[in-house]
């Protein structure tokens, strides 16, 4: 008997939800690891920005071109090879001859294999569910790099700690490749693919470069850039500012950091749900994705304003848990509202280039980060001015996401048709 479809289909997005959670792991571990390596290595801040800034550099690129090949090779397949890719990456810096070079050059290959790694998830999630239904597993998505942060960190400082920081990265591979046996056992695409539908169900396509041109994607450029920019200097300073700048061993900056992915967790699933709710009830895309959306940045940015100027203690770990979460919320609103603006036939290659462009803030945060450390007369002097100058960067992003996210005008405007609620057995 054939599974029943709704199970499928979130069987599928459970798959992706650990898939996202390696993915993060995989990131996490070199801002964890990050005193060790550099100490071992003898490299100082602007070295190690670099290494963090190395990801990024075909980040974008690959996002761009594996979203345009989605729309014609299946996406089990896909993913497939980006995870063998990444773990590749991952194991050979486990080697006792990996150096400097080696880390640059892994890092740029794990880039490539993970940059098309959300937008790529979201669309083969997407595939099994109307739009109206999508919000929440973009949202089960986002959670699952929460989790690969909030399990992962806790899990990867022990293994440093215990067997050193190249036994952290041999982890991370082993782990993508356990997720790999069970992808192919058990991933596919759904009944909304654009490969699984008529074409002729979209109507005629619009030039790629008219929904380039929405208001819906150049909110979703402002903002998600903003929010990248968060992410990356998260992932690779603000461990080392607990350590660094309020004296945190590894283990206890990794158990801080945890805590706030396990709330993060908590505010991403409800203001998915609360979006998603908002649908139901008859409310528009434009206040249930774009309002919503830009809020929660807003949010986020206000609160990193305040990171370097609460001192230290409980009110630190407040002001964490928004700073570095709230904001994560809206890359689920981001994906489900370009994918309602854009034909199933365009939706990988939309997804894959809006998150292409606006991860390019990866490229820049990390380095221009740690160079602002290293040339401030103290470390708490350089992670006031990284962390102010994210922070303006999310005010703005928010306010213009805010401003600019409408799909059903855009949807409208563009000719596209909404998602049917069903597709006919």
């Amino acid at each position: 008997m054939p599974e029943p479809p709704a199970r499928r289909a979130w069987t599928v997005v459970v798959l992706l939800f650990f898939f996202m959670a390696v993915n993060f792991m995989d990131k996490a571990v070199l801002g964890l690891a990050g005193q060790r390596i550099r100490d071992d290595l003898g490299i100082g801040d602007t070295a190690f920005g670099t290494i963090g800034s190395a990801f990024f550099l075909l980040f974008s690129v690959a996002g761009v071109a594996v979203g345009f090949l989605a729309d014609r090779v299946p996406a089990r397949r896909l993913l497939a090879t980006m995870v063998v890719l990444w773990s590749a990456a991952q194991l050979v810096v486990a080697l006792p001859a990996a150096g400097f070079a080696t880390l640059i050059v892994t890092r740029i290959v794990l880039g490539a294999a993970e940059g098309p790694a959300f937008p790529l998830a979201n669309h083969t999630a997407f595939g099994w569910f109307p739009d109206r239904e999508r919000t929440l597993p973009g949202s089960v998505l986002t959670v699952g790099g929460a989790t690969g942060v909030a399990v992962g960190g806790p899990l990867l400082a022990v293994v440093i700690g215990q067997w050193g920081w190249r036994a952290a990265f041999a982890l991370t591979g082993a782990l993508g490749l356990v997720w790999l046996a069970f992808w192919l056992r058990l991933g596919g695409e759904g009944p909304y693919a654009a490969r699984r539908r008529d074409a002729a169900a979209d109507g005629p396509l619009p030039p790629f470069r008219r929904l380039l041109g929405r208001g819906t994607v150049l909110g979703s450029l402002a903002c998600g850039f903003a929010a990248f920019w968060m992410m990356a200097v998260a992932m690779t300073w603000l461990p080392q500012y607990l350590q660094r700048v309020h004296a945190y061993s590894l283990e206890a900056a990794s158990l801080m950091a945890a805590g706030t992915q396990v709330v993060g967790i908590v505010f991403i699933l409800a203001i998915g749900q609360a979006a998603q709710r908002m649908l139901r009830a008859g409310r528009s895309s434009r206040v249930a994705r774009g309002l919503l959306g830009g809020a929660a940045v807003l949010t986020s940015g206000l609160a990193m304003l305040l990171l370097t100027r609460v001192g230290g203690g409980a009110a630190l770990v407040a002001v964490m848990l928004v700073a570095f979460t709230v904001g994560n919320s809206f890359f689920g609103l981001m994906s489900s509202a370009l994918a309602e603006i854009a034909p199933a036939a365009r939706r990988a290659a939309l997804l894959g280039t809006v998150t292409a462009v606006a991860s390019t803030a990866g490229a820049f945060g990390p380095a221009l980060s740690g160079a602002l450390v290293e040339r401030a007369g103290s470390a708490a002097a350089g992670f006031g001015h990284a962390f102010d100058l994210c922070a303006l960067l999310m005010i703005a992003g928010g306010l213009l996401a805010a401003a600019l996210i409408r799909p059903a005008r855009d949807r409208a405007a563009l000719g596209v048709a909404e998602t049917p609620e069903r597709i006919p057995a």
